[in-house]
């Protein structure tokens, strides 16, 4: 399949116009339909409600792909009242929607769905394995609020490659969430150490997309059986890039009041976060994702414990490591090149907006950054 090029203005917010090109860029959405919902956006009770309109259209037209991709999106940027046990309700059948849509959508796609066994719990995986030799294994991963069909195009592209691609769901993902309520955490390494004893893996290469970067980087520094480690993209400190565009004294004040959970300063903070919608959102998505968050301070306690700082070190395996030039991750580069010490070898490359791919995990651009990932591959098995 090729995927579509270009990071196109379809609204003036960055971050709604980030998360319409992201679902263009994977081909889920055609040009016209994302271009006529970014028209038509002007906050984030519209982007749910148009969003929840198309789902339905496309779901009467039979177009799957795109009705999953829809109740997708709208759950994204779907604020919670926190008071409202009908809406976590509702929340949860839009879910179930979505899922009904990608199964409908790839009911004869040639890939196999299991769950994996964890506790009483599970991990789910998706899988295709080529039927004589292929090239090796790949085990994929997303990051903070990703589902798993959301990347069935770039198990599909890098399959297409000669690769065996085995896609999982871990501690605060998609299904793992959302049925079997188990929240992120960092041990990364557990959930992956059953991906990969559970299919007798040994000799693979481990791609982590978005937090998966530091995910991903867990996992290596823990995993003898992970040869090779992509981290698509780079999240050296998770913590620090989201507060590296905030306006130098709250930085300051938000380090200082990090030593002090108790200062009265925290509640006025806590209010400037809730008059401002995609703070609140933040936070909203962070309480859901890890669980135990009532204060803005829980939300920046627990992201302070993604960074690669102390892990990197510990990582032995061929390293690659990926940025977008106009991402806010990319600010940590140099630290996190320099941090993987021991590495067996460490390749970078910084995509620009040149060549529409300047942003996180190059959305504008996905099929160039994943013909690099996988020529990168190629030369080192």
């Amino acid at each position: 399949m090729n995927f579509p090029v270009g990071f196109y203005d379809f609204h003036e917010d960055t971050a709604f116009n980030f998360q319409l090109n992201r679902f263009y860029s994977f081909g889920s959405l055609d040009y016209n339909t994302v271009a006529e919902i970014g028209a038509e956006l002007t906050d984030f009770d519209s982007w749910s409600q148009l969003f929840l309109d198309k789902a339905e259209v496309f779901h009467n037209e039979g177009k799957y792909i795109a009705s999953a991709t829809c109740f997708r999106a709208a759950l994204f940027f779907m604020l919670d009242d926190e008071n409202d046990a009908q809406g976590q309700l509702y929340k949860t059948e839009l879910y179930e929607r979505c899922m009904n849509e990608y199964q409908a959508a790839y009911r004869d796609v040639d890939m196999t769905y299991v769950r994996v066994p964890f506790k009483k719990d599970y991990f789910p995986v998706l899988y295709k394995c080529h039927p004589a030799e292929s090239k090796g294994d790949i085990v994929v991963h997303g990051g903070y609020d990703s589902f798993i069909q959301e990347f069935i195009p770039l198990m599909q592209y890098v399959y297409s490659k000669g690769y065996n691609v085995y896609m999982f769901e871990g501690f605060g993902q998609g299904e793992v969430l959302n049925r079997c309520e188990m929240k992120m955490k960092p041990e990364w390494e557990l959930c992956t150490k059953v991906i990969l004893d559970y299919f007798n893996l040994e000799d693979v290469t481990l791609l982590g997309v978005s937090l998966g970067g530091y995910l991903a980087a867990r996992a290596a520094a823990y995993e003898e059986r992970i040869k090779r480690v992509v981290l698509y993209d780079l999240i050296y400190d998770f913590y620090g890039a989201i507060l590296y565009r905030a306006p130098e004294q709250l930085q300051n004040l938000i380090n200082q009041l990090m030593e002090t959970p108790s200062s009265p300063k925290w509640q006025m903070i806590d209010g400037l976060m809730r008059e401002n919608k995609f703070s609140l959102w933040l936070f909203q998505q962070g309480r859901e994702v890890f669980g135990d968050i009532d204060t803005l301070y829980d939300y920046y306690k627990a992201i302070k414990k993604y960074n690669t700082v102390d892990i990197s070190p510990l990582i032995q395996q061929d390293v690659l490591i990926l940025a977008g030039a106009e991402d806010i991750y990319t600010v940590y580069l140099d630290k996190q090149i320099n941090a993987l010490s021991n590495a067996k070898s460490v390749t970078s490359r910084v995509f620009t907006k040149e060549e529409n791919a300047s942003h996180h995990c190059q959305v504008g651009n996905i099929q160039l950054v994943l013909d690099y990932i996988t020529d990168w591959i190629d030369s080192k098995i």
